[in-house]
């Protein structure tokens, strides 16, 4: 390339370069006026580039950790303006907690003028027409005080009765259920003391408790226990055992009456074990009566509980006395949509079962009263149950049960008057009108089925001895009951009034006939109750009933019988 022609080249180039710049081209005959001016400071001659490496992927982004909610406060922790309306109740997990109630009864009657079959009736020898007596309850708790794993309870009553006007009997005569009302008496319904995590660590057992003292144990019945039990609440298996002495609670005239207990269960759930949605439970009960001269009794008792589905359950038990089947039951309890619940059961009782708990078993003579409960024998029997509720339109409860009793005992067996056959049907409905009031109204009808008097009523003779009728053709054959309520309350643990009425219609058996005064074989009667029920604050509760009952046709010779009944409750 020739000299004028890298000239011109260079020159163009400028040019080029001016424009690329912003700035305005020369004068093509002017020559090259640019000045190069350095503006940025020369690279430092230490650094160096870096030699390529391999391409790395990019690291995922990090989420920002969650922050944990704080644990909620305890019960007892939080300000009393800060607890909702439930708050006030007992917190079990306080160190120590404590329910005090104290209440008076008033119990009144008075003669109508009309005299018994024997005699007129006459005030304080026959019936006392006012009787008041006070009482008062004490529940009291304690967790970790002192000793950590130590848990208290003691539940105390007391009742302070007035004095009995009549005269004194030498004979002593065994009360029909309690005589709690009739003197002055503290008795310490239950008082027990536990501990857990009391072995070493290393052994694994610290699930394993011990109780010993006053208190239940749920069993083949539900015991009252002056002992001692050891228990192991695992979540697949959970295994206890007791022994001790039965604590007396129908009488204290008849405390001599002991039994030394000694029992165990063991439940295993094999939901946790083999995923099966079975649970079987294993129970077995000992009473001797050896100190006392009373019979002994073995009783054993197996569980079996299937829930395949959330809504739905089904439980057979079986229980056996001496070695003998007693009593058989089946279960079945469905739900549907949360608010529909349907529960159908069947118990099958043998003539080898108790006649009411497991210390009045079946005797030799049907014809010997046990201690003060006049059962007669045990008659082989079945009943079948079905009952159900529903909610409808969120304010309309709806409950329906059915009932049926059939005597399985042979038919040249004795029968019994506590186990006749029968059909029962009622239901129940509560309409809520407003938030704070609502109305409900309730019915029961049973049918009997009582055995008739081979030559028909027995005619009443005067100054002749007579039979008594057989057991099975006494009682009552049927009885219808309806009641209503209205009921008002301003919230849970506020204030709350209730107005119940009731009436009953009985139909006795006519075993005895009178011709000079003809009885009505029927009985109706009915009453009525009015409740009130105040909290001041969480803590302190008031309490009001007031009953009322029309005369009894089958006692003309008393009416106007009342109640009122008042209690204060303060909870801490």
């Amino acid at each position: 390339m020739s000299r004028r022609r890298r000239r011109a080249l260079a020159r163009g180039l400028a040019v080029a370069a001016a424009a690329a710049a912003g700035f305005a081209a020369p004068d093509a005959h002017a020559g090259p006026q640019l000045t190069l001016t350095l503006t940025h400071e020369p690279a430092p001659r230490h650094l160096r580039m870096r030699p390529r490496a391999a391409a790395v992927a990019p690291a995922a982004p990090t989420r920002p950790a969650m922050a944990m909610p704080a644990a909620p406060p305890q019960l007892h922790e939080l300000d009393a303006a800060d607890r909702d309306e439930l708050a006030g109740l007992r917190d079990v997990l306080a160190p120590v907690s404590f329910s005090l109630t104290i209440g008076y009864q008033v119990d009144g009657a008075r003669p109508s003028g009309r005299p018994s079959l024997d005699a007129p009736v006459q005030e304080g020898r026959d019936y006392n027409a006012l009787r008041s007596y006070g009482f008062g309850e004490l529940f009291l708790s304690t967790r970790g005080v002192a000793i950590d794993s130590l848990s208290l309870y003691f539940a105390l009553r007391f009742d302070a009765a007035q004095p009995s006007a009549g005269p004194a009997s030498a004979d002593r005569v065994a009360p029909p259920i309690a005589t709690w009302f009739e003197r002055n008496t503290f008795e310490v319904r239950t008082g027990w003391a536990e501990v857990k995590d009391f072995l070493p660590r290393r052994l694994g057992l610290r699930k394993l408790r011990l109780r010993a003292g006053n208190q239940y144990v749920y069993g083949p019945w539900v015991l009252h226990l002056d002992g001692a039990l050891l228990a192991y609440d695992g979540d697949v298996v959970t295994a206890s055992v007791y022994a001790g002495g039965r604590h007396p609670d129908y009488t204290t005239d008849l405390a001599d009456e002991r039994y030394a207990v000694a029992g165990a269960s063991l439940r295993v759930d094999l939901r946790q074990l083999a995923s099966l949605p079975i649970a079987i439970t294993g129970e077995s009960l000992a009473l001797t009566g050896a100190v006392a001269g009373l019979p002994d009794s073995t009783h054993h008792q197996l569980e079996v509980d299937w829930q395949p589905r959330r809504d739905f359950t089904v439980r057979a038990q079986l229980r056996a006395l001496d070695g003998k089947l007693a009593n058989e039951r089946v279960q079945f309890r469905a739900r549907y949509r949360e608010v529909t619940n349907v529960v159908f059961d069947v118990m099958r009782r043998f003539d080898t079962d108790w006649r009411w708990d497991p210390s009045l078993i079946a005797s030799d003579d049907p014809t010997s009263a046990r201690r003060y409960l006049d059962l007669g024998p045990v008659v082989p029997q079945l009943i079948a149950s079905l009952r159900g509720g529903t909610l409808i339109a969120e304010n309309v409860d709806l409950l329906a049960r059915t009932s049926i009793a059939a005597d399985l005992s042979r038919s040249d067996a004795q029968k019994s008057s506590f186990s006749a056959a029968y059909v029962e049907l009622g239901g129940a409905l509560e309409v809520r009108l407003r938030r704070t009031v609502a109305v409900g109204v309730s019915v029961l009808a049973r049918q009997t089925n009582r055995s008739d008097l081979p030559g028909g009523p027995i005619t009443d003779v005067a100054l002749v001895p007579q039979p008594l009728p057989a057991s099975a053709a006494t009682g009552e054959r049927s009885f219808t009951e309806i009641g209503a309520r209205v009921r008002m309350s301003l919230g849970a643990r506020r204030l709350s009034a209730l107005l119940e009425l009731y009436g009953r219609r009985t139909r006795y058996a006519q075993d005895y006939v009178d011709p000079a005064d003809p009885i009505d074989p029927r009985d109706v009667r009915g009453g009525g109750r009015v409740s009130i029920d105040a909290w001041i604050g969480k803590r302190l509760r008031l309490f009001a009933a007031y009953d009322v009952s029309t005369a009894i046709e089958a006692l003309p010779e008393i009416t106007s019988y009342k109640s009122l009944r008042l209690t204060m409750s303060g909870v801490y």
